[in-house]
């Protein structure tokens, strides 16, 4: 054998492998868009009411604003995190401040 017959040899072997993979990845992607619409679950409707009542004065804005009970709620969950972490009572636990809350 020379070695264009080699060259050629390989270059199909390359072009079948790479196409079967890819014609995999194909059937393997179309596979789970299908099981998406099969499987499909409706989202709850959106309740466009009035705000009520216990709704926080101060919302989280985009302009950088927070709503303090989401502050206050972090805070809390990170208070408990460490306090279950490092078994510290609630004397312990020290001051933490959640300085920033942006919304991505």
């Amino acid at each position: 054998m020379i070695i264009q017959d080699i060259l050629r040899i390989a270059a199909i072997d390359t072009i079948l492998g790479m196409g079967t993979v890819f014609a995999v990845l194909i059937i393997i992607s179309l596979c789970i868009w299908g099981i998406g619409i099969v499987f499909k679950q409706e989202e709850p409707a959106v309740n466009s009411a009035a705000p009520s009542s216990k709704t926080p004065s101060r919302m989280a804005t985009d302009d950088g604003g927070t709503d303090e009970e989401l502050v206050a709620v972090i805070t809390a969950a990170i208070s408990q995190y460490i306090r279950n972490r490092h078994g510290l009572d609630a004397a312990d636990e020290g001051n933490y401040i959640v300085r920033n809350i942006r919304r991505r």
